[in-house]
């Protein structure tokens, strides 16, 4: 039910009185008697199916055929929220509605007042009062002479906003004076932080923001399975299968708030209880060695990986918060995926034919960098005859000697840090390292020189772009070193690999967007003379050689239909690159498109 959290988040973070979706046009957030558009693409007509397919029941379904309209309704903070779907002519409406208090609320199963079923016009008010409006007008035809009705709201600006209802055809003429739009405040819990519950692309003066607890009317995929007032171990590791069954990359687990998951890269909260902080200190110190919890009091933060029987590996980083303890846990899938399976360029797999030097793959956190290393390492495994050595913190997926032989180290387990595990390497003959992270001076210096001396490195930074990677990797040396690391860089750098994981335009599944810089002597040249601004235009234009910016890429994604313009227009680094990608590939078109009609 994500895209569903979606809407509901949307409304509560805008304090928006109702939300319409209809085929054709823009989502608009309703407020009182104006309207909003987003600045996100229309609705396709299998899109809003398949939404509508998401929240429905099979009764509501049959409701829906039977009669052209259902009604659905949800509790959020004591205020309900209805979803009018409404079926005319083929064509699929859904209409999202604040009700305000249980008194204002329409009993479950009841329809939207539809003229499109009657063929009549019920008396004004109860038209002015369906819509949600007050204080109109009607100058001419009068209502109720028979003919259809299509309510417009208009907002200050747009000339041809209008919400849809499942009114249509042929409107009176309306006068209205239209104030500004009001605020409404939500009822606030007594205990538990406040939390921004999305984002919209124009700001609007609010009132307060809902807190965060979500709690539906209906049986939702985002009800987590029965545990007690005290959570323990066994119901932890409920929550675990909860997680993997909802196909949810991540589960949060916190003080005062109940468990949540991210799928597809959406804030999901669930129905579950709020937890107490003592409980879940409990059921989390039950799960740490010794050496963890030493380490959770010292630093405050903890990484560890965590096995469920007949489930699968989680990652866990344990962190202290202002209201106690809380957990977010990863999920690491068992299954080594092939670059194939993971809808990446096949270019990528030149970086499994590297003898030396050091690759990096970056990206924010949960982009894919570790999955992805994990798909070279796999196919290296497959096709070569290799040792390669694993460091991470903690050991996430788990290799099984193929033609190579893959020993995997865990930090803090099985070597002190990442710096003593790579110095101790050069003594155990690998042919490839893989590193978790490249965190500080030591980690990068005796990374860097491994590759000196022969071996490849594989490593993962946190950075935005390819060419903010090098630069990264720079400014950990002091200032009197960074001419030196710059010469070093450029002689063993190899490639840089940047990842972002992107909503399908569907609105299910992910997809990776990839920007790839390949090191030639342009690019090593560049690094060397402390020229990185010009890097990009190498890649940009070095795309014969097999390399690509990442804009280039989004834009090809959204050719395919895999991301919605916007999704990439707003990934892209450089607004002004993505554009000229996009009018290029139109204009390439156009151009392909007069030849073939000559």
């Amino acid at each position: 039910m994500a895209r569903l959290d979606y809407i509901l988040r949307l409304m509560a973070s805008e304090d928006a009185d109702g939300m319409s979706l209809a085929v054709g046009s823009r989502p608009r957030l309703v407020f009182g008697r104006t309207a909003r558009p987003l600045d996100i693409p229309a609705f396709k007509e299998e899109q809003l199916r398949d939404f509508v397919k998401e929240i429905s029941t099979d009764e509501d379904v049959a409701q829906l055929r039977r009669t052209g309209a259902a009604r659905i309704h949800y509790e959020f903070e004591g205020l309900f929220f209805a979803c009018d779907i409404t079926l005319h002519n083929g064509k699929l409406k859904a209409e999202f509605k604040a009700l305000g208090s249980d008194e204002g609320s329409v009993p479950p199963g009841s329809s939207p007042m539809s003229v499109a079923d009657t063929g009549e016009l019920p008396p004004a008010d109860e038209i002015v009062e369906a819509a949600g409006l007050s204080d109109f007008e009607f100058t001419s035809p009068p209502p109720g002479d028979g003919k259809p009705l299509e309510i417009a709201l208009l907002a200050p600006g747009d000339d041809d906003l209008t919400v849809p209802s499942d009114l249509v055809s042929e409107p009176p003429s309306l006068k209205r004076d239209l104030p500004p739009p009001r605020t409404r405040r939500t009822r606030q819990p007594e205990s538990g932080p406040s939390m921004d519950m999305g984002k919209v692309s124009a700001p609007r003066t609010a009132g307060l923001k809902p807190q965060a607890q979500i709690k539906y009317t209906r049986t939702e995929a985002t009800t987590p399975p029965d545990y007690g007032r005290k959570l323990n171990r066994d119901e932890f590791d409920k929550l675990l299968r909860w997680m993997v069954e909802q196909d949810a990359t991540d589960l949060h687990i916190t003080p005062r708030f109940p468990p949540t998951l991210r799928v597809d890269n959406l804030f999901q909260p669930s129905q579950g209880r709020v937890f107490d902080p003592g409980e879940i200190e409990r059921v989390i110190y039950s799960i740490l060695a010794e050496r963890d919890r030493k380490e959770l009091e010292e630093r405050m933060a903890v990484d560890l990986s965590y096995d469920v029987r007949g489930l699968g590996r989680f990652r866990i980083n344990v962190f202290k918060q202002l209201y106690g303890t809380s957990a977010a846990v990863r999920h690491v899938r068992s299954a080594i995926e092939s670059l194939d399976e993971l809808n990446l360029p096949a270019e990528l797999s030149w970086l499994t034919g590297q003898e030396t030097g050091l690759v990096l793959f970056t990206g924010p956190t949960g982009s894919g960098k570790s999955t992805t290393m994990a798909a070279i390492i796999e196919q290296m495994n497959v096709q070569r005859q290799l040792h390669i050595l694993t460091l991470e913190a903690p050991i996430e997926f788990l290799f099984e000697n193929g033609r190579c032989l893959i020993q995997q180290r865990e930090v803090g387990v099985h070597t002190p840090d990442f710096l003593t595990g790579l110095r101790d390497s050069l003594r155990e003959n690998p042919d490839v390292i893989m590193v978790g992270e490249l965190r500080d001076l030591e980690t990068v210096a005796m990374a860097i020189s491994a590759a000196e001396t022969g071996h490849l490195i594989l490593a993962t930074m946190h950075a935005n772009t390819t060419v903010n990677a090098i630069s990264r990797l720079i400014d950990v040396f002091p200032d009197n070193q960074k001419a030196g690391a710059r010469a070093m860089i450029a002689d063993v750098l190899r490639a840089a690999v940047n990842l972002r994981l992107l909503r399908h335009a569907s609105g299910r599944g992910l997809v990776p967007a990839v920007e790839f810089l390949k090191v030639n002597n342009a690019v090593s040249t560049l690094i060397r003379e402390n020229k990185l601004h010009q890097v990009r235009q190498v890649i940009t234009t070095a795309g014969a050689e097999g390399m690509w910016p990442f804009e280039r890429h989004l834009v090809e994604l959204y050719k395919r239909g895999e991301i919605e313009y916007e999704a990439a227009y707003s990934a892209s680094p450089d607004k002004r690159v993505f554009e000229q990608y996009v009018n290029t590939k139109a204009n390439a078109a156009a151009r392909k498109g007069r030849k073939g009609r000559k």
